[in-house]
């Protein structure tokens, strides 16, 4: 699934790295994740960049993945999007069965 491009499938690749101790390889996973959009991928890039973790992630790394998230959190707005998130999913799907 994470090669075919499921963005939690590679998030969670990266977290059972980092369990693994391979923090080299968990960066690599979480960064792919994290610009495709996965905000938990970024949190965890970031958290491997603070200095208080021994296994850290470089500044590069961090802000890679920060600018590919904000680019693929960009490129997912839409009005449409911020329409639905604003009236909420149960009302979305009530709007639906009216309309079906």
């Amino acid at each position: 699934a994470a090669l075919g491009g499921h963005v939690k499938a590679r998030h969670n690749i990266g977290y059972e790295a980092m369990r693994a101790g391979n923090h080299d390889l968990a960066v690599q996973h979480f960064l792919i994740s994290a610009k495709l959009g996965y905000q938990d991928s970024l949190d965890n890039v970031k958290i491997m960049f603070m200095p208080c973790v021994v296994h850290r992630a470089t500044k590069d790394d961090y802000a890679e993945a920060l600018r590919g998230h904000q680019k693929a959190v960009a490129e997912m707005t839409s009005p449409d999007r911020d329409e639905a998130k604003a009236l909420g999913f149960r009302k979305i799907l009530s709007v639906r069965r009216v309309k079906s």
